[in-house]
This record gives C-alpha cells, sequence and structure tokens, in this order.
C-alpha cells in the first residue's frame, strides 16, 4: 500500500479531482462515492491505495496551515499595490 499527500482540485461531475503534491502536476481521479469523509477544494489529504479502493484522510493542520500562508501572501500583495 502506498500513499500520498494530495490537494483536493475541484470537483467534476461524479468526480474528485486531486493533485499530487508538492507540485501538482499530477492528477488522481477518484468517484465522490468512494470519499469516506467530507471534502472542499483546497483540503489537502493523504490517499493511500489499498488494492481494493482508496483511503482518504482529510489533514486539517496542514490545510490550515496553507491557507494561511496563502493569505497571507494575498495580503502581501494588496498592500504593496497600495
Amino acid at each position: 500500500m502506498s500513499s500520498n499527500k494530495y490537494t483536493l482540485d475541484r470537483f467534476e461531475g461524479i468526480y474528485a479531482i486531486f493533485l499530487l503534491r508538492p507540485y501538482e502536476t499530477n492528477q488522481l481521479i477518484i468517484e465522490k462515492s468512494e470519499l469516506q469523509v467530507e471534502l472542499r477544494e483546497g483540503d489537502i489529504v493523504e490517499i493511500t491505495d489499498t488494492g481494493y479502493g482508496y483511503k482518504v484522510v482529510k489533514l486539517s493542520e496542514e490545510t490550515a496551515a496553507t491557507e494561511e500562508r496563502v493569505q497571507g501572501l494575498l495580503e502581501k500583495l494588496r498592500n504593496k499595490n497600495k
């Protein structure tokens, strides 16, 4: 069983599209019905391929830290343009 960290990029119909961290260039597409947790776009998760499906674990602390970092960068950009 291998596991990797992904960012939930978007939902498209019945699918959830995840991008492999940290470069977010490779995609993993999973049917929403296979997700055991409630997710929203931007959430960081750890996904394990069990051989019979996927085990998805939401990484709440890592998601919050990333959101905070991005908000800080946006704030710097806004202040720079004033």
